[in-house]
């Protein structure tokens, strides 16, 4: 079983650094053609289904990746980005400065938003756990499955996954990591990132 998990492409929000979890915002220009560029690199790959956080940019993106595929995403809830609560479309800049996540949160992974109504960080990666197993079950091994999600939460999932202890880079916008899933266990395929 192969796993190609993309980060949605660059959206207006990430253009002028505002916090988005689950407010959302479209692609920009930008967005869209890094994402029709991870999706010319993935032409090679056979997509048997395909599931996706149902934001609209991360929807957005599955779609432009699917539209010759000839498949429709299935929407699921489990992949959303983290919920950053009441700190929603602030300047990230100022979020920043209340240091809810600790200055290493790429490393120890503490990233705490329930104080402001939001998640945290773990309880998002116990979703994305809980979603992937029930993908498992319910496919064959040699399909080939694209999910599409969020930078956060993405990073948080796949370095939970089979990134711990090692360096891994957060992923840009319309990243697509290709993942091998055989014997039970994930193995790093290949890292994609757009050109444009």
């Amino acid at each position: 079983m192969r796993f190609i998990f993309v980060r949605h492409g660059k959206t207006h929000f990430n253009e002028i650094n505002l916090t988005q979890g689950w407010c959302d915002s479209p692609l920009s220009k930008v967005g869209i053609r890094q994402v029709e560029n991870i999706s010319k690199q993935l032409e090679q790959y056979q997509i048997d289904k395909a599931y996706t956080s149902p934001l609209g940019r991360a929807v957005q993106t599955a779609n432009i990746i699917l539209s010759k595929k000839g498949i429709e995403p299935i929407y699921e809830e489990r992949f959303k980005e983290v919920n950053f609560g009441i700190l929603e479309g602030i300047s990230t800049e100022l979020v920043r400065k209340l240091n809810i996540e600790s200055p290493d949160w790429l490393e120890d992974l503490d990233m705490d938003y329930r104080p402001y109504e939001g998640e945290d960080i773990h309880d998002v990666i116990s979703k994305h756990h809980e979603a992937l197993q029930k993908i498992i079950q319910v496919s064959s091994d040699d399909d080939t499955i694209l999910i599409v999600g969020h930078g956060c939460s993405l990073y948080g999932f796949l370095k939970s996954l089979f990134f711990k202890g090692q360096f891994f880079e957060f992923p840009n916008n319309a990243t697509a990591i290709i993942v091998d899933y055989s014997n039970e266990k994930f193995s790093l395929e290949q890292i994609l990132d757009p050109i444009i």
